[in-house]
């Protein structure tokens, strides 16, 4: 938990020892439904990140990372010390529309 209303969740799987995908996600409690705000994951088979806003659309960018455990990394302190400009700007979106 980052905070009592935000978390990140992370899951990955390994084939031979080796990360072979993986998701790492903060969310928002909004009212009583979690919501995602940004996500870093492996599918379509490169390591990105999707900044998503109230509607659920996503803003990619691809992370350029040598190795999935290294794209893990980036995306853990990333959300750790970011989390709070991503709530920012999620909630401030959802005010506009």
């Amino acid at each position: 938990m980052l905070s009592p209303v935000d978390r990140r969740r992370y899951s990955h799987a390994k084939e031979n020892g080796e990360i072979v995908s993986f998701t790492v996600q903060y969310e928002t409690l909004v009212g009583d439904e979690w919501r995602a705000v940004v996500r870093y994951d492996s599918a379509h088979g490169v390591a990105h990140k999707d900044v998503l806003d109230t509607k659920g659309r996503e803003e990619k960018h691809l992370l350029g990372a040598g190795s999935l455990k290294e794209a893990i990394a980036i995306a853990d302190a990333d959300i750790q010390q970011n989390w709070e400009r991503y709530k920012a700007r999620f909630l401030k979106q959802g005010r506009r529309r």
